[in-house]
């Protein structure tokens, strides 16, 4: 091993890989996108405004509708969100002009509550009845050839999988992008922990169109304010927020921050538990730094594999590239990742919708139904199948003297066992967190972590354990799913451990790629959390989520751990007491204590695919 480190599980993985060598060729693709956009097929479109459409309990929400010049008739288009249908998720996506230029009708609809629409906002609350009403009444427009699409991205993402889930008549498709698979955990909670700057972030920006709605318009220009101050915000206790503590504004958020654990409140909404009822072909795209990918991941898992004698379950396709929430282009954080990384997605869409909608023959029929960008190669692939079949489940151990603390710290993560070594010690500081650079959160650069970026400005801190490889004498993939294996005690009754899994570069840039956090007390059941007992040793385990990258010959592998990531995830203050009871004044310093010997080996999971 003295001359870089070989990856244990592809020795034996080589052997058992000879259908990835004869199909090898047909995965890779080289041009700089695999989707090409097509040539608009009508020139001329109509544009209505406000059109209404009544829901069954009376309300009338508000839609914008292009259509292309002529009586078509035309399949449509649907998007439901809540942040302005004139803009139309125009961020990321093309304008609905275009896609009426393919022929499509398109509707976008502000959802209730939200600009234009009549009722009361609150999120997920009304979306199930609402979009099937929408879907029925968008079938019956004029022009329309009774079939319906839904598109859109995060929460456009979840009105459409909640409407999926009654199968309305006449939904062909959907379209889910960059969403959740469940709104407690990986959308506002993730292993227990509340995704701070995004869950405050978020309500802050929906609270700027109510405060608009009530005609109060100096809470609207407060509400703006703190949305633009919001990292400054972010220290605040909780409802001491100067724009969600207001009355009326945003109750959902103490709602959110109430229900801290998986009760009734977040399981009426579940999709993961509902996969049986939606039975619609799907297009899933998502991003491996996007907040909401494990969501991505789990929904065309699920609804590939729950029933399988569906032809639906045959037409899910998932695609992944390395963008965060949003937008989405090669540049992401710190790392360009090449022009292979522009964002082509309307292009996708749209052989999609050509396929599904109108019955069109397209590259798509016998294209493998994973598309993959692997990041360090920076090339899309294609694939049979998620997770990979042939990759292998490889077990990396943290070691080290007992001073992992730090990049000056003698930490090493190695393919041996350890055999009797002494722990790693540090100390964590709810008034001091571990600051989050990068990484998958939502949904403004600005204002909330997010993307590629060098961790050495927090890895040199001595409450971060780091674990680092020998450079490695040759590419090693990982693709799939990273779990870290934690022997660890502490001297609070409830506390975080976190863990980030980065590449280093050889002049020393230590970029992460996948991340974990896991609040003790939700270790065994998130629905019923128990405190830990301090100074006993548990076994935890941290799902990091799952990540496409080659760790370059050259480059090293490194792991590392600490108690927080502030402000992604909210600071734990170690005392065990609900969110809201907690607090600096019940926070206190805790020591912790991670092991790593034969009786405790601790190690991450790495899913190793192997090569020629």
């Amino acid at each position: 091993m003295s001359h870089g480190l070989v990856a244990p599980g592809l020795e034996v993985a080589r052997h058992q890989d000879a259908a990835y060598e004869e199909d090898e060729h047909k995965r890779e693709v080289k041009m700089a996108a695999p989707w090409q956009e097509p040539e608009p097929r009508h020139l001329r479109i109509r544009v209505e405004r406000d059109v209404t459409c009544r829901m069954r309990d009376g309300c009338v929400l508000f839609s914008d509708v292009y259509r292309p010049e002529g009586d078509g008739p035309w399949p449509v288009l649907l998007m439901r969100h809540p942040y302005d249908k004139t803009q139309a998720e125009n961020l990321t996506y093309a304008h609905p002009a275009w896609y009426a230029r393919q022929g499509y009708m398109v509707v976008v609809q502000d959802t209730r509550g939200r600009w234009k629409s009549e009722g009361e906002w609150y999120p997920l609350l009304h979306e199930e009845q609402d979009g099937v009403d929408t879907v029925r009444w968008a079938r019956g427009l004029p022009g329309s050839n009774g079939k319906v699409a839904m598109y859109g991205f995060s929460y456009a993402g979840a009105t459409q999988l909640l409407s999926a889930v009654h199968r309305p008549e006449g939904l062909a498709t959907i379209l889910p992008a960059f969403t959740g698979s469940d709104y407690y955990d990986g959308w506002t909670y993730r292993g227990g922990a509340l995704h701070h700057s995004f869950t405050q972030s978020w309500s802050t920006f929906l609270a700027i169109d109510t405060a608009h709605r009530m005609g109060d318009y100096e809470l609207e220009g407060l509400t703006a304010g703190a949305l633009a101050n919001a990292k400054s915000l972010y220290w605040l206790p909780f409802l001491q927020h100067p724009a969600l503590s207001r009355e009326g504004l945003a109750p959902y958020y103490a709602d959110w921050l109430r229900h801290e654990t998986y009760d009734d409140y977040w399981k009426r909404w579940s999709i993961r538990t509902r996969y049986d009822a939606i039975d619609v072909p799907a297009l899933h795209i998502g991003g491996w730094y996007d907040i909401f990918l494990d969501g991505t991941l789990e929904n065309f898992v699920g609804l590939r594999n729950v029933v399988r004698d569906s032809p639906a379950r045959r037409e899910q396709k998932l695609v992944i590239g390395p963008w965060l929430h949003m937008p989405w282009y090669q540049q992401v954080g710190a790392v360009d990742f090449g022009p292979d990384a522009r964002n082509g997605l309307d292009a996708l869409q749209v052989l999609w919708l050509d396929r599904h909608m109108k019955g069109e023959h397209n590259q798509l029929e016998d294209e493998p139904p994973v598309a993959l960008f692997v990041m360090g190669a920076n090339r899309w692939r294609f694939e049979s199948e998620w997770p990979l079949a042939r990759a292998v489940p490889t077990r990396y151990f943290l070691r080290s003297k007992g001073r992992a603390n730090s990049l000056n710290g003698n930490g090493r993560l190695a393919p041996e066992a350890p055999a009797e070594e002494p722990p790693d010690i540090f100390t964590y500081d709810p008034s001091n967190p571990v600051l989050s650079v990068g990484g998958r959160s939502c949904c403004i650069e600005s204002l909330t972590p997010m993307g590629a970026f060098d961790q050495r400005p927090q890895q040199y801190r001595n409450d971060v354990l780091v674990y680092t490889t020998e450079a490695l004498s040759e590419d090693t993939e990982v693709t799939g799913p990273v779990e870290l294996v934690l022997y660890a005690e502490s001297t609070a009754v409830d506390t975080d451990f976190s863990a980030v899994l980065s590449d280093v570069h050889p002049d020393g840039r230590s970029i992460n790629v996948a991340e974990g956090f896991l609040r003790t007390r939700f270790r065994d059941s998130l629905e019923e959390p128990t405190p830990i007992v301090p100074g006993r040793v548990y076994k935890y385990r941290l799902s990091l989520g799952a990540t496409s990258n080659v760790f370059k010959a050259g480059h090293r592998i490194r792991l590392s751990v600490s108690s927080s990531s502030f402000p992604m995830f909210n600071r734990n203050d170690n005392s065990g007491l609900p969110l809201l009871e907690g607090g600096l004044a019940s926070s206190f310093v805790a020591t912790q204590t991670v092991l790593h010997d034969a009786q405790h080996p601790s190690h991450v999971v790495l899913s190793l695919v192997p090569h020629r």
